[in-house]
């Protein structure tokens, strides 16, 4: 599909101010991943203003499968063919008996008689609510297929959100592999949340989908649901969670990805859900004196 793995370390992840408290805290915990078999990266920007629009990473910041976190550039370039009049959210899209696109994991869609008309908004809440493979093939072919998807991330400056393949499908590494990037999944929530690469309604819908998230194994098992927007994402050896923690005047954008062998996924989870709990405690935290003030987008 794709022509090339691009490599990492994209320019797309912007020069941002050090966060060292939040640095150390999280430092710590990667170490400790480590010597329970758990690789792991985590970058979150303040969103803010709050700390200055800073940044914290830990880990290798390596380039990882991507699980369900490739979802979010399929919606992205959705949510661009709507701005660009390409794409009606009410339009009805017709899933044939037997297409390729029924397959397993994830998600309930593939459990309906088929064949099925759903409408693109349906599905879009399908994919990102509950991680529904089957609505995301779908997704895919209303937004040009895989290689559209690949060439809009690139387009954007992107070097390692990669989708070389639709969910489930076999996968030849490493052409048609899906991979991403704790530090570009988060830019990319980043200019959601800016506004920069969707339109103002179209970044606050891709929001509102991924607040109302039904999967709470990482993340949501950990940040009251009224504080976080988020999208997860698994294989057997992989476990990721990425997304917004949306707590007023302190809002951030935070993405754990983890890489993993022999060892039961829960494992994993748990540093997942340990990194979330890191950062959302320190948002609660009395303000140093001279912080910078809160803005809003």
């Amino acid at each position: 599909c794709a022509g090339t793995h691009r490599a990492s370390g994209s320019v797309t992840d912007r020069q941002r101010p050090a966060w060292p408290e939040l640095d150390a805290r999280l430092g710590r915990l990667v170490p400790e991943a480590a010597a329970h078999g758990v690789t792991l990266s985590i970058v979150v920007h303040d969103l803010s203003g709050t700390y200055h629009g800073a940044a914290a990473r830990a880990g290798s910041n390596e380039t990882v499968k991507g699980a369900s976190l490739v979802k979010l550039p399929v919606l992205v370039l959705l949510m661009d063919r709507v701005d660009h009049g390409e794409v009606d959210l009410d339009a009805l899209v017709t899933i044939p008996a037997g297409s390729p696109n029924i397959v397993g994991g994830a998600g309930t869609l593939r459990h309906r008689a088929f064949p099925l008309e759903v409408g693109v908004r349906g599905l879009a809440e399908l994919m990102v609510q509950v991680s529904d493979n089957t609505a995301t093939n779908a997704l895919i072919d209303v937004v040009g297929g895989v290689t559209a998807v690949d060439d809009h991330m690139a387009g954007l400056g992107f070097g390692t959100l990669h989708m070389g393949r639709k969910l489930i499908h076999p996968a030849g590494p490493p052409l048609r592999e899906n991979y991403v990037d704790a530090g570009e999944v988060t830019e990319l929530l980043t200019r959601i949340w800016e506004g920069t690469i969707l339109s103002r309604a179209s970044s606050d819908y891709v929001i509102g989908l991924m607040r109302g998230q039904l999967v709470d194994t990482k993340y949501g098992a950990v940040i009251p649901r009224q504080h976080l927007a988020n999208k997860t994402g698994e294989l057997d050896d992989v476990s990721h969670d990425a997304g917004f923690i949306l707590l007023p005047g302190r809002e951030v954008a935070l993405t754990t990805t983890t890489a993993f062998s022999g060892i039961p996924r829960r494992r994993a989870d748990a540093y997942v859900q340990q990194s979330a709990t890191i950062v959302y405690e320190l948002l609660h935290e009395p303000l140093p004196r001279g912080r910078g003030r809160s803005t809003r987008r």
